[in-house]
């Protein structure tokens, strides 16, 4: 997944000075005076003339003094995490200056337009550090470096504007879109196990191993209502889990010149990752970007599949052998022979099963 950089030819450019409505206005107005004073045969008074160099003069002035109201100011971006693609997420800044300073407004990139935003005005910045935050959307998963901020200030007289950087650039790691599981998908999980997966003694809540007697410090979910009151005493539910709820999840990524659909399954797979892990289950990632397998926390899960990109090998020589497997293809599912043989689910099947936001692309 390459790194997207928000840049455009609107962020270079706010960086340079540039003429307010008020500034284009007395500029207006000093070319017409000097204009009629030098080209038309009109006696104009002196005063005019010193109106359009006093004009001429705050220009100037404006543009040497306005760049330094920003000098003292510094700041870095603040990214907190997670961040999920199309989710409405917080990011924000330290702002921070040694002497206080002018007033200002802040810039920063909107991932979505990829243009500057106002995203905050103050009427100055003393020797205290501010903590600002706003919401934004990154449309797409990946690493992601963010351009620097931008202090603007169009003191002494708003007629010039002035940018500066005040911040290095930042880096950060977008996780897929989430969607959200449909009731068939644990239908066909459970089928899928009670042919390929192991009875094991661990805890869960599959099926019934025994009944007994409750016990200080027992969780009053397990206990066994219905079979408490027909035996008049309270009675604890002991559950045995399939497997020991263990699942690889193998990603297809022979997506070359298909990227919507191969985004789609990323974010099918990330859900998968999402639901399972919510209901203890353990998770490993198989694919061309983790030829080795990836296994961890749900967010160690994400980001792999974050930084997850196509690649022309097949699906099958990524299933690990004597795991019970979840094979996600974009295309039709190929043979596999290995044992145990795993579930492989062709895009079309996989939205059957898992809600994709439509905005996914």
């Amino acid at each position: 997944m390459a790194t997207q950089r928000f840049t455009s030819p609107a962020a270079r450019l706010s960086r340079l000075p540039k003429v307010e409505g008020l500034g284009w206005m007395m500029l207006y107005v000093a070319a017409a005076l000097i204009f009629l004073r030098y080209f038309l045969p009109l006696r104009l008074p002196g005063a005019l003339l010193t109106l359009a160099g006093g004009i001429l003069t705050a220009v100037l002035i404006s543009l040497w003094r306005t760049p330094r109201h920003l000098a003292r100011i510094q700041a870095r971006w603040t990214i907190p995490g997670p961040i999920y693609a199309l989710e409405e997420a917080t990011i924000g800044a330290v702002l921070s200056a040694p002497r206080s300073s002018g007033p200002f407004s802040l810039e920063a990139i909107n991932p979505t337009t990829r243009r500057l935003d106002e995203v905050l005005r103050l009427r100055g910045l003393s020797a205290i550090s501010i903590f600002p935050s706003w919401s934004v959307r990154f449309p797409r998963r990946g690493v992601q470096r963010l351009p620097p901020l931008i202090a603007r200030c169009d003191q002494p007289f708003g007629m010039l504007s002035s940018g500066r950087a005040i911040s290095p650039e930042a880096e950060i790691l977008v996780l897929p879109a989430i969607g959200s599981v449909k009731k068939g998908l644990y239908t066909k999980l459970r089928s899928y196990l009670e042919l390929h997966a192991i009875i094991t003694s661990e805890a869960g809540d599959d099926e019934l191993a025994q009944l007994r007697e409750y016990r200080p410090g027992d969780a009053p979910h397990s206990i066994h209502w219905r079979a408490s009151a027909r035996a008049r005493t309270l009675l604890v539910a002991e559950r045995h889990t399939m497997g020991g709820r263990q699942l690889a999840l193998v990603i297809d990524c022979a997506a070359e010149g298909e990227a919507v659909r191969f985004e789609r399954l990323l974010c099918a797979a990330a859900t998968l990752v999402v639901e399972l892990c919510k209901l203890s289950w353990r998770i490993t990632l198989h694919g061309a970007f983790a030829p080795g397998g990836v296994h961890g926390t749900e967010l160690r899960l994400l980001e792999a599949l974050a930084l997850a990109s196509s690649d022309a090998r097949g699906v099958a020589e990524f299933v690990p052998i004597g795991t019970p497997s979840l094979v996600l293809c974009l295309h039709e599912p190929p043979t596999m022979e290995c044992e145990p043989r795993p579930l492989v689910l062709d895009l079309r099947e996989i939205e059957n099963l898992v809600h994709i936001p439509s905005r996914v692309r």
